[in-house]
């Protein structure tokens, strides 16, 4: 979907550079890591990978697109009943202002679905994935422009100033990382962490311990650090699937098991949202692919210090597009979703009528 760039974040409230001093304590500890675990893709020796978060203003914009498709279709029988009264009147003004209605409620309830459906041919995403590379001490990530492809950039850890951005009328804190030109004090880069559901200041203190301290000290939890295979273009239900378990309604479903409580709740009713969500991860830019990052991967991939699981082979199936449980899941959720859409504008014009 097609959703507004997010601004580059200013320097607010400086935390501390790395290795500035001590790691700080978790504030949230048992929350904190969970949620953490949960975001990462891949963490092994050489880097740590972090899904793209769906933050609160990317959530208003999926869910209005949700409501503009049903909406429209309600609106749509609406307008149709209402010209019927139009005819039978035979007032012309009526006709002009039913007009200018039938142009804006198609505008406004057509457009946000439209873009969410283009955006799942296209593939085209504005969000990125952050890399941390621990053996060479870097961070890569891709910028979005509007009309540019994605820029990677790979810069030193070192060179890192972190802070803390309180966004305004809202209660949550947001990390960003800046790299600062010490001789201007202009802005080079920077990456915004935001997610409303994470004490910023714990992120920082994962990061930092990640990248600056032995593999033991970092704190992970089995049941969320899930690993997932690294190329996630080949199915969007599986995609869909991350962004269904980061949202924690419900116990996680690492093996991608098809279970009646996981349909019930998420994939018959919303499975639309999801799918949306899905699409950004799939699309997101994954600088664990590119060339330069490559170079600098040293792991073998055997005996991972880190307390992580392994990808399962019913995710990896799922990833490939080969599970047939994932499939079957999904497809009756959309069918589900579109019995409902029809079947209420059938309802409209049985009323109509």
């Amino acid at each position: 979907m097609f959703l507004p760039l997010p601004p580059k974040p200013p320097v607010f409230k400086i935390i501390s550079r790395p290795y500035e001093g001590k790691i700080s304590s978790f504030k949230e500890k048992n929350d904190s890591i969970d949620r953490l675990s949960n975001l990462i893709h891949e963490v092994n020796p050489d880097y740590l990978l972090f899904h793209p978060v769906i933050n609160s203003i990317q959530n208003v914009w999926l869910l209005a697109s949700y409501g503009s498709l049903w909406l429209f279709g309600q609106f749509f029988f609406l307008i149709y009943a209402m010209f019927n009264a139009i005819i039978k009147e035979g007032v012309p003004i009526y006709y002009f202002y039913a007009t200018i209605c039938l142009i804006f409620i198609f505008i406004t309830f057509f457009t946000a679905p439209f873009l969410t459906l283009k955006q799942l041919v296209i593939k085209k995403s504005r969000y990125n994935k952050v890399l941390l590379l621990k053996k060479t001490q870097q961070i890569a990530y891709y910028e979005h422009n509007r009309k540019q492809e994605p820029i990677f950039h790979l810069i030193n850890y070192k060179d890192i100033t972190a802070s803390v951005r309180r966004n305004e009328g809202l209660i949550f804190e947001v990390l960003n990382l800046h790299v600062i030109d010490e001789s201007t004090g202009e802005l080079i880069h920077s990456i915004s962490f935001e997610d409303m559901r994470l004490n910023s200041y714990d992120q920082w203190a994962f990061i930092r311990t990640y990248m600056e301290r032995p593999a033991e000290e970092l704190p992970l939890n089995t049941e969320y650090a899930q690993a997932c295979p690294t190329d996630m273009s080949q199915s969007l239900f599986a995609c869909a699937d991350i962004a269904q378990t980061s949202k924690e309604f419900y116990d996680k479903n690492p093996t991608h098991e098809f279970r009646l409580a996981d349909w019930i709740i998420r994939c018959c009713t919303i499975s639309y949202l999801d799918l949306a969500e899905g699409n950004i991860y799939q699309s997101s830019a994954n600088p664990a692919l590119h060339p330069e990052v490559q170079r600098r991967l040293m792991w073998d991939g055997i005996n991972n210090p880190y307390n992580i699981l392994p990808v399962t082979a019913e995710r990896q199936a799922a990833f490939a597009n080969q599970n047939q449980a994932v499939k079957r899941k999904w497809y009756s959720g959309i069918a589900v979703n579109a019995t409902w859409f029809i079947g209420s504008i059938l309802y409209v014009m049985l009323v109509i009528a």
